[in-house]
């Protein structure tokens, strides 16, 4: 299956994640493909980033594919009065936020054939849930608006028109007490 992002990629790009095994890295980039890019950026856009991201020969790469992917500098309303830079983290960075993020919520939680268990190691505390939503919380907000700027730089390249109705609401775990 392709992806937009490696596991070695997510390593180098994001917050630092730890010594978690590629197969439960892979699974995170693809429900955050899944869930929070696909579903903004459509799926024309998606598939065709998808056979970009895939390419090793310079000569046949799409430039702006390539700095939607890997972020960079661009110019707002180029060739008018108005120009600007503009600069943007790129998807990949911001795909490593959701990752990181989606391994907080679950990343100690281990499938067994006793059912899901949380790994406790000899010298290790685990973090309460108010701590874990928290964290969580504080990077999806990094995760969504680094996403903003890609849609930002998709709107001005006109990849997309719109972001749609999916922006409105991504993610986020809120909890409260109640009495």
């Amino acid at each position: 299956m392709k992806h937009l992002l490696k596991p070695e990629e997510l390593r180098k790009l994001g917050r630092p994640i730890g010594k978690v095994a590629d197969d439960k890295l892979t699974a995170f980039i693809t429900e955050a493909e899944q869930l929070h890019i696909k579903p903004i950026l459509g799926d024309k856009l998606f598939l065709e980033l998808l056979d970009e991201a895939e390419k090793e020969d310079d000569g046949e790469k799409n430039e702006t594919l390539q700095l939607l992917l890997n972020g960079g500098t661009y110019k707002v309303k180029e060739g008018t009065e108005n120009e600007s830079p503009c600069s943007f983290t790129g998807l990949k960075v911001a795909m490593s936020y959701f990752v990181y993020a989606q391994n907080l919520m679950v990343g100690d939680i281990e499938s067994t054939r006793y059912g899901s268990v949380i790994k406790n190691g000899d010298y290790s505390n685990h973090v309460s849930s108010k701590e874990r939503s928290d964290a969580y919380n504080n990077t999806l907000e990094v995760a969504n608006s680094y996403l903003k700027e890609c849609v930002a730089y998709c709107k001005e390249k006109r990849l997309i028109q719109s972001a749609g109705k999916a922006t409105a609401k991504i993610g986020g775990v809120i909890i409260k007490k109640i009495g």
